[in-house]
């Protein structure tokens, strides 16, 4: 068995929330499997992983009051793992769009 070497415990949460790039606009969703202080490792469908940049924003609630700016540390075939950013990063017109987005994946009409 391995030692857990994290800095910050992880809690189990299992909900879905939405990746978007650094402007703002939806990249698609994902499922946040556990978090932390630090970070989070996410389920993500191979074609979103794809397409994943290094660094994004995760939107963890609707109208996007509550997003980190991400940067992956790690991938897997059905997973990732990301680091929380220390600096904001996010510009207002950002968070503008990622909630415009976060509603979009999340209503009904797109089936998410």
């Amino acid at each position: 068995m391995t030692a857990d070497r994290r800095s910050s415990p992880r809690q189990a949460l299992g909900r879905d929330v939405v990746v978007c790039s650094e402007d703002g606009k939806p990249i698609g969703a994902c499922h946040l499997c556990d978090v932390s202080a630090t970070g989070a490792r996410l389920a993500v469908a191979p074609r979103l992983l794809a397409k994943l940049p290094e660094v994004f924003i995760l939107v963890l609630a609707k109208r996007a009051k509550v997003h980190r700016r991400c940067r992956i540390v790690w991938r897997g075939q059905d997973a990732i793992g990301v680091r929380f950013s220390k600096s904001p990063g996010v510009r207002m017109r950002s968070l503008d769009a990622a909630s415009s987005a976060a509603s979009a994946v999340r209503s009904p009409a797109t089936g998410g």
